[in-house]
């Protein structure tokens, strides 16, 4: 049996001050991701334009930094690295992604993911955030 695992977007609501990744995001949505895949995943990480991967008790600074000010090249560097950083904890064979986030990141990691040789799916896919925080909503109870 494949291992689930989560890759979930960070937000650009922050605390002010450094924190783990897992508590340095504070939007709605950042919340019920991470419910969920606390819930429905056996392993998850976080992606952001300026850290990359994170995970859960990696501690950062605040930042103001988005991928949409980033080159076409920036971009696809981005999601490499981010896919290079996510092989040295998940084997491709024995894994699927659960791939959680906007379009401007997906567009970069999901090429990045297949050159990786990992299965992904995108649980997500064309819901807007409001129907995104529903879904989260409905599948707690």
């Amino acid at each position: 049996m494949k291992r689930k695992i989560g890759l979930l977007a960070t937000a650009r609501k922050k605390a002010l001050k450094p924190s783990a990744a897992i508590e340095l995001y504070i939007s709605p949505l950042f919340v019920k991701s991470v419910r969920y895949a606390e819930n429905h995943y056996d392993e998850f990480f976080f992606y952001s334009a300026k850290e990359g991967l994170l995970q859960k008790d990696q501690q950062i600074e605040p930042y103001n930094v988005s991928i949409k000010n980033f080159s076409p090249s920036e971009k696809r560097e981005w999601a490499e690295k981010v896919i290079l950083e996510l092989l040295e904890h998940v084997n491709p064979q024995q894994s699927i992604i659960y791939l959680h986030g906007g379009l401007v990141y997906r567009e970069h990691l999901q090429p990045a993911l297949e050159k990786a040789g990992f299965q992904y799916e995108v649980p997500l896919e064309g819901y807007s955030i409001g129907n995104q925080l529903k879904w989260y909503d409905e599948q707690d109870k």
